[in-house]
């Protein structure tokens, strides 16, 4: 076996060798994602019934680990939930600009849909007692987040005439309702609907909802 040989550089760190801190930063960042990823899995197996030991095991990590990132398992449901959300809006904000603001609206509301599909069966679990404008109102980050994200594209609706103007609360109340995840998970386990369908049909009972004739093209 041959003896590596690491030279230093000028700042003094070794070429060849991670700095330390970068990499613990990036140790702490994985053992977080497993952890989060083996939630989801969890959740959706066991629904919230299993303990910071179990999820370690599921992870793959030491019970250690797991408590560096989180006391409890509320708090790693919590990390869970906030990443979830965040991630959706993202790719939300990414769905690129289409010829018509409906158009983009039928676009993100598909891959909510496809997204529920995922992740549906674990969020489920997850569900807050209080409502969606009770928490916007208590400045619920994560809510807040969603809300931020969704209210512009009606807006959008309303300026170009797809729907009548309204309140953007009731509108965005009214979307992420449809838009439940057990109603994306009961039509995609119990009827079998593909994505495609569930989206089609959610979105037109939005548009519907908030005052869009029935039988408009969309």
């Amino acid at each position: 076996m041959e003896r590596v040989v690491h030279t230093p550089t000028v700042s003094g760190s070794i070429r060849g060798e991670e700095p330390g801190n970068r990499r613990i930063r990036r140790d702490y960042l994985a053992s977080r994602r497993d952890l989060l990823d083996a939630a989801e899995r969890l959740l959706a197996k066991h629904g919230g019934r299993f303990s910071l030991v179990d999820l370690a095991a599921e992870a793959g990590v030491s019970t250690a680990t797991a408590y560096r990132h989180f006391p409890d398992v509320d708090a790693a449901l919590d990390a869970y939930y906030t990443q979830l959300v965040e991630t959706l809006v993202s790719r939300m904000e990414a769905v690129p600009a289409a010829p018509d603001v409906l158009r983009r609206f039928v676009a993100v509301c598909e891959l909510w849909v496809r997204e529920a599909v995922s992740w549906g069966p674990a969020v489920v679990h997850v569900r807050s007692s209080r409502g969606f404008l009770q928490r916007l109102h208590a400045d619920d980050p994560v809510i807040g987040r969603l809300f931020g994200a969704l209210a512009p594209l009606l807006a959008a609706l309303t300026e170009a005439g797809f729907i009548p103007p309204g309140p953007a609360e009731y509108g965005v109340l009214i979307w992420v309702t449809v838009f439940d995840e057990r109603v994306v998970v009961d039509l995609h386990d119990s009827l079998g609907w593909p994505s495609a369908r569930i989206a089609a049909e959610l979105t037109g009972s939005v548009l519907r909802a908030l005052g869009r004739p029935a039988g408009a093209a969309e």
